[in-house]
């Protein structure tokens, strides 16, 4: 279980969350909202990338922090920056991840398979398109078979099929007991799979329910 509780962050002048408190249970959530409404701030936090200017998040009861190298092994996140080595080929930088995390030696080459882009697995990260660049984002993240996946916008620059493909993965890489959150402008992508939906307007929690067929 992760718990948020009175979470704010300011940048500026610039409120991005407000008073933000929400439990999240394992399962597969959406995170919803127009641009400017938090999203990636709140992944961003909950990854332990950000420090909140308020408030706490802990998982298991310990506190979620970038100094906790325990929450950084079990947590996975892609988030709009790719956070790839651009001159390194997509297998060199699956493989230098895997090593990293002391993952499966093999994951970096499962996940190509899965997201369907074995055949750039020795292109350099520069040369992709941005669709392709996503899914390679999307390996990344899940490469050490996290306990926690957060994924920003995982089917911009999808097509159908490559959106099937990530949805694929990542149902693929749920069980019992971890935890996922993505986050997209709308429903259509994860209403087959996901069990609860979040939305954020202006910062601020506004609906946080079980099942995302209820959001509209």
């Amino acid at each position: 279980m992760i718990e948020v509780r009175d979470l704010d962050v300011v940048f500026g002048r610039t409120m991005a969350l407000r008073s933000v408190t929400m439990s999240l249970a394992p399962g597969l959530a959406g995170l919803f909202g127009p641009n400017g409404s938090g999203k990636s701030t709140l992944l961003r936090v909950l990854s332990g990338l950000l420090r909140p200017t308020k408030g706490t998040v802990t998982y298991r009861d310990r506190a979620v922090t970038a100094s906790n190298e325990d929450w950084r092994r079990l947590v996975g996140y892609a988030g709009h920056q790719p956070g790839l080595y651009p001159r390194l080929s997509v297998i060199e930088n699956l493989d230098l991840f895997s090593r990293m995390y002391g993952a499966d030696p093999g994951r970096g080459s499962e996940l190509l398979e899965s997201l369907d882009v074995v055949d750039w697995r020795n292109t350099p990260v520069s040369n992709l398109s941005a669709g392709l660049l996503r899914r390679v984002a999307v390996a990344r993240a899940l490469v050490h078979d996290p306990d926690v996946l957060l994924l920003d916008e995982p089917y911009a620059n999808l097509d159908d099929d490559a959106s099937e493909r990530v949805t694929r993965t990542i149902t693929g890489w749920w069980s019992d007991g971890k935890i996922g959150v993505i986050a997209t402008h709308g429903a259509k992508r994860l209403k087959p799979y996901v069990s609860a939906s979040l939305v954020l307007r202006r910062g601020e929690l506004a609906s946080h329910r079980v099942r995302v067929e209820e959001h509209a």
